[in-house]
């Protein structure tokens, strides 16, 4: 019996590490933050070179980012495992996994710094809201345009890999418009990211208001 079996029968007769590690929900919403870098890895290295089998490991890998993105919170009711740390998590793992898909495409020249930006600074200021919300005990509730912008950014995602596809078989010019046409499919997710912003903060401009007032008016 190696040492890792051992540790690991340890834990797992500890009913409260159990707990933790049996939580399928939570190991579902790591996997895509495991996966992420594996697939900018593939998609930087294969870039530009000859050959396909890299294209499709990428897709297969974007495909297991969505899935786990889809399934983890059904798995999380169906077994009775909603924890708050799988609230908290749950929407940075995504942040997490789709930045690293868009770091690949940037650094492939796909899509401008710009670009990458926009989903950056988008996710950061959510991060930011969402702790402004639970320091307040305010609970911020997904929106529609949050999942629209997921659902965008996801199709997004498989629509650049189909370019560098067809690209690399030479069934589609590489330059469309004096751009990547990676950037004209990724160019309706980063607009709609963008003004996505708006719908969390309309509703919730009072509370951000009040938090930045000053406690000490005195002073």
């Amino acid at each position: 019996m190696t040492t890792f079996s051992i540790i690991y029968i340890y834990l797992c007769g500890n009913s409260k590490i159990k707990g933790y590690l049996m939580n399928l929900a939570t190991l579902i919403t790591a996997s895509r933050v495991a996966i992420a870098p594996v697939f900018a890895y593939l998609f930087i290295k294969g870039y530009g070179s000859d050959g396909s089998g890299w294209i499709y490991a990428c897709v297969a890998l974007a495909a297991l980012i969505e899935l786990s993105d889809i399934i983890d919170g059904t798995v999380a009711r169906a077994r009775k495992e909603v924890t708050d740390f799988g609230k908290v998590f749950d929407p940075v793992a995504d942040s997490v996994s789709r930045q690293t898909v868009f770091i690949a495409f940037m650094v492939a020249g796909i899509i401008p710094l710009w670009m990458y930006l926009v989903f950056f600074y988008r996710d950061a200021f959510m991060q930011l809201l969402r702790i402004v919300c639970a320091s307040s005990g305010v609970v911020l509730a997904a929106r529609k345009s949050g999942k629209i912008k997921a659902v965008l950014q996801g199709i997004a995602t498989f629509g650049v890999l189909a370019v560098v596809w067809a690209i690399g078989a030479g069934r589609m010019e590489a330059v469309v418009w004096g751009r990547h046409p990676g950037f004209w499919v990724m160019i309706l997710p980063a607009v709609y990211t963008l003004l996505s912003v708006i719908d969390y903060i309309v509703p919730n401009g009072k509370l951000i208001l009040k938090m930045m007032e000053a406690k000490n008016k005195g002073g």
